[in-house]
């Protein structure tokens, strides 16, 4: 019996559900950066990065030019609040502040936020510019974001600032305690980029490093970050920075081909490049995979799944096909990564996974319902056929279905 996911379709048309990025300081290719201009609006400003979009998702290159100019000045000590937009929070997670002289080169924390970083609305969060704040112009603020569940993912927006005397000082009382010195503040923490840091599903991340300033959300379900390589506990402290070179301002293909980034499994029906279905205009992750299931009359699971090192995952779509992409455990072939042309289309893997090209990118492969096998190949629509399952007696005593 063969038939056609309409329902499947239908849903899959819904527009893509926002994510969340800054939006005061305006970041660079803002739409509502009163300095940037149509051609460079990121309407994609909410997706998370990928390890060639770091730093800033590519948008250090507008420094120096109209849309670079500075949006707000701040002078060392001074008190002030940035905030966040966007659609789907993921249940919060943990968040940075940072700020770099060198045009992105290193960044400096100059607050962590552990858990409720952001809220479901964005959030407003207060922070202090460090006394001893280095003053100069064209600074890049940063806002780093590790999400509390869905896709192993990292999200950054950057904003060009000046620190001077422009800014509105706080008074800073004479027996104020002096703080770290900025010099000796950690560079900002990096995760899920291809390199050392991942991050754990359901967990508020505590940085290893998270600088003097720290704010913890009450309730949050702390927990440290791993190491990606080995899924051990990252120790705390440790000060060796980031995730995919962070000290020379860009990351190498490389460094990425060689440490591929740990992903959610195929199980796990949320794409990665910020794409949703939706269904009435509110976000669900789970309405693909239950479509699946009602449609074939069997049951798919749409929890998402732990990060596992790179030899067990399949990698998340990017936005460039540079990537290294290693084959999966399943012995899956066919999986297309980075951008793609056709929106909407299908790409079935072996009649057992598929994926969509969605939001310009394809996602993230996952698996058919239990019991169902899609048509392989790329096509508009996506054609399932109910297995009967049977199990055949092979040689040597192995089984199969």
């Amino acid at each position: 019996m063969q038939f056609n996911i309409g329902l499947m379709a239908i849903l899959a048309a819904g527009s893509a559900m926002a994510h969340m990025n800054m939006n005061d300081p305006a970041p660079l290719s803002y739409k509502g950066n009163k300095f940037t201009t149509e051609s460079n609006i990121d309407y994609s400003i909410t997706s998370p990065i990928t390890a060639e979009q770091y730093p800033c998702k590519n948008t250090l290159k507008l420094m120096g030019t109209p849309d670079g100019t500075a949006v707000t000045t701040y002078s060392p000590g001074q008190s002030a609040t940035m905030s966040v937009e966007g659609g789907a929070f993921h249940n919060g997670g943990s968040c940075q502040l940072s700020l770099s002289y060198d045009k992105g080169s290193t960044f400096t924390v100059i607050k962590s936020f552990i858990g409720g970083c952001p809220t479901s609305s964005g959030g407003t969060f207060s922070f202090t510019i460090p006394n001893d704040a280095p003053e100069g112009n064209d600074v890049v603020f940063a806002w780093t974001w590790v999400n509390k569940t869905g896709n192993r993912e990292f999200y950054m927006s950057c904003a060009i600032v000046n620190i001077g005397s422009g800014g509105a000082k706080r008074a800073i009382a004479t027996n104020e305690k002096r703080a770290v010195a900025f010099a000796d503040r950690p560079q900002v923490f990096q995760a899920n980029l291809g390199g050392k840091y991942c991050t754990k599903e359901g967990v508020d991340t505590v940085f290893p490093e998270p600088g003097p300033d720290v704010e913890t959300s009450p309730g949050a379900a702390t927990g440290p970050a791993i190491l990606c390589a080995t899924g051990e506990n990252a120790p705390e402290g440790d000060t060796s920075g980031g995730d995919s070179g962070s000290g020379s301002g860009s990351s190498s293909s490389s460094a990425v081909s060689q440490d591929p980034a740990p992903t959610t499994t195929a199980a796990e029906i949320t794409p990665p490049g910020g794409v949703f279905l939706t269904t009435g205009g509110v976000a669900t992750a789970t309405t693909l995979s239950t479509a699946i299931s009602s449609s074939a009359a069997a049951s798919s699971s749409s929890t998402p799944v732990t990060s596992a090192p790179a030899s067990t995952s399949v990698p998340a779509a990017t936005s460039t096909t540079s990537v290294a992409v290693p084959e999966p455990s399943g012995g899956v072939t066919g999986a297309q990564t980075g951008a793609c042309s056709e929106e909407g289309a299908w790409n079935c893997i072996d009649g057992t996974k598929f994926q969509r090209c969605a939001s310009g990118q394809w996602s993230a492969v996952m698996s058919m319902a239990a019991g169902t096998t899609c048509s392989p190949g790329e096509s508009a629509n996506l054609n399932m056929v109910k297995r009967h399952r049977e199990r055949v007696r092979r040689h040597r005593g192995v089984w199969r279905s």
